[in-house]
Order: C-alpha cells, then sequence, then structure tokens
C-alpha cells in the first residue's frame, strides 16, 4: 500500500465530489485487505479515524492534510 498525503481545501473537496467519495471508499476497502494484519477492532478504529478525518476536511474552510 502506498504512504501519501493529499492535501485539499473545502473548495476542492466540493469541485471534485465524485473523486473524493472514490478516494474516501477506495480507503475504506482497503482497510478491509487481509494483508494488513489487523484484528477486527483495529479494523473499525481506523474506519471511524477515517471517517473523522473525510468529515473534519469537508467542514473546514483552510487547507488540510487528508
Amino acid at each position: 500500500m502506498a504512504k501519501g498525503l493529499i492535501w485539499a481545501t473545502a473548495e476542492d473537496l466540493a469541485r471534485s465530489r465524485g473523486r473524493v467519495l472514490s478516494l474516501y471508499h477506495q480507503i475504506l476497502r482497503s482497510l478491509n485487505s487481509p494483508k494488513l494484519p489487523m484484528n477486527l477492532a483495529a479494523r473499525l478504529a481506523k474506519k471511524a479515524e477515517a471517517r473523522a478525518i473525510f468529515m473534519l476536511g469537508a467542514e473546514e474552510e483552510s487547507l488540510h492534510n487528508i
């Protein structure tokens, strides 16, 4: 799995809503990968963390590291 940062503003997220949702779903799917050595509780915690990051990014107007 590649590691990287995604920088976006609220305006960027609004303009490319489909792409952002696709990325969000891709992240959630990758957390279900059997290649990741995590138990169910850890997977659910990471999914909640990803959800919180995307929600925070959608609510703010400044530049964010998602």
